[in-house]
């Protein structure tokens, strides 16, 4: 078969490449070799890479779930260029078209979505049947999940990639894996919906490629619970000239003129009186105190893999939207192998988050891990010198939480952490 024959024409664009074997060389563009396809001397003429758009219609009939007459199936095609080259088979692509199919009849609120050869059960074989009803209860236990995506092809390829987590990355996956991947489906509608993740995660060129990746890890990270809340602290302090009125417990008699009129009215007045068990109105100032996090980042160059950075980014885009929100400020540095190195950057407000996060380099390229010297380091810095490096910025009276994020050298930290009070300090090894 020739190399221009319709079974074996490029499917590379933008340029093709030739090798023979007296020489080797690329051509790049058009090529300037063209001809007239031998199959068929109608199709047309073919210029290098640039070949006929005419494809073979792909073989849907094996897929359960019906398709939608105002609904294009996403062509193989298309999905190749989703999948991994150990998972790009027949079935995995199968797979994820009849997930599309389901995710549009549940987007248009239609239920009645499977095969219709489905209905004749007494044609079908056993193991038809047995496949049928797991797939039936699977489809019938997503409809009222949450599944985040814009199109029913991505929200197909985020439950394909949810199966890769719960089942491990597989050729083919039986019914039963997809029976555990629907009952772990729990994806958190308000992380994924949450306006400071999208604009932040928008704004980088690699948290926008792997927003989905990141955003799973940060609904991981919010299941933690306490240990990662932010918190923002406000302080009451009475103030007879203030304009900020607060609801206490009586304290003292010269309150009376405060009491709530509703009171007097209760049968239990005199006794609430007398047992100083009333509200009143007091006038307050009201001081807000924002969590302070110091954040250090192994810059080192085990750091630089895509999974890591994934990581990186979902910790890093969860601490930041407390300050987009003004509810915390984040100092954030590098470090490598010297603390002299350290540059912070002061992260207080939604322009400062977004000025800092398109600058962001998930590419780190050299340095030790040598945490112990860099937390040791700032500890001196601030109940000492007063300062932060390079930010003339007074912490000694504050409760900073120092944040360090690396993948080594646990025996270290471990000691600087001990040496470390007052400071809260979290160390998050990344493997």
């Amino acid at each position: 078969m020739s190399y221009y024959s319709k079974k074996n024409r490029s499917s590379s664009i933008g340029y093709s490449r030739s090798y023979s074997s007296s020489s080797y060389g690329s051509t790049y563009g058009y090529s300037t070799s063209y001809r007239r396809d031998r199959d068929d001397y109608y199709s047309g003429w073919n210029w290098g890479s640039f070949n006929s758009f005419a494809y073979d219609e792909d073989d849907d009939k094996d897929l359960y779930i019906k398709n939608h007459e105002s609904y294009f199936t996403p062509r193989s095609q298309e999905i190749e260029r989703k999948l991994d080259w150990a998972q790009n088979t027949k079935k995995n692509k199968d797979l994820i078209k009849e997930m599309a199919r389901y995710f549009y009849y549940k987007m248009v609120d239609d239920k009645d979505y499977f095969d219709s050869k489905f209905d004749k059960v007494d044609k079908l074989t056993e193991e038809e049947i047995t496949t049928f009803q797991s797939k039936k209860e699977f489809y019938e236990g997503l409809w009222d999940k949450f599944v985040p995506g814009i199109t029913p092809l991505e929200k197909s390829l985020n439950i394909f990639s949810k199966l890769n987590e719960v089942a491990g990355k597989k050729k083919e996956y039986t019914t039963g894996d997809l029976e555990k991947c629907e009952s772990m489906v729990d994806f958190h509608e308000e992380v994924y919906n949450d306006p400071e993740y999208n604009e932040l995660l928008d704004t980088n060129l690699f948290s926008k490629e792997y927003k989905f990746d990141i955003l799973n890890r940060i609904s991981m990270i919010r299941n933690l619970g306490s240990e990662f809340k932010v918190q923002k602290e406000v302080e009451d302090k009475l103030a007879a000239n203030s304009s900020i009125v607060a609801k206490k417990i009586m304290r003292d008699y010269s309150q009376m003129h405060n009491i709530e009129l509703y009171q007097r009215l209760m049968p239990n007045f005199n006794i609430k009186l007398l047992t100083k068990d009333l509200v009143v109105n007091v006038p307050i100032d009201r001081t807000e105190h924002k969590q302070k996090i110091i954040i250090l980042l192994d810059f080192s160059g085990s750091m630089s893999t895509r999974d890591k950075q994934k990581w990186v980014v979902a910790i890093l885009i969860d601490r930041l939207r407390y300050a987009m929100k003004e509810e915390a400020e984040v100092f954030f540095s590098y470090f490598v192998d010297s603390p002299s190195y350290m540059h912070f950057t002061h992260i207080y407000d939604k322009k400062t988050a977004l000025e800092f996060w398109q600058k962001f380099s998930t590419s780190p390229n050299g340095g030790d891990t040598k945490l112990g010297e860099m937390v040791n380091y700032i500890k001196k810095e601030i109940t000492e010198n007063h300062k932060l490096c390079n930010l003339p910025i007074d912490l000694s009276e504050e409760q900073p939480e120092i944040l360090a994020i690396n993948d080594g050298q646990t025996w270290p930290v471990i000691v600087a952490i001990l040496l470390c009070n007052p400071f809260n300090c979290w160390d998050i090894l990344i493997y």
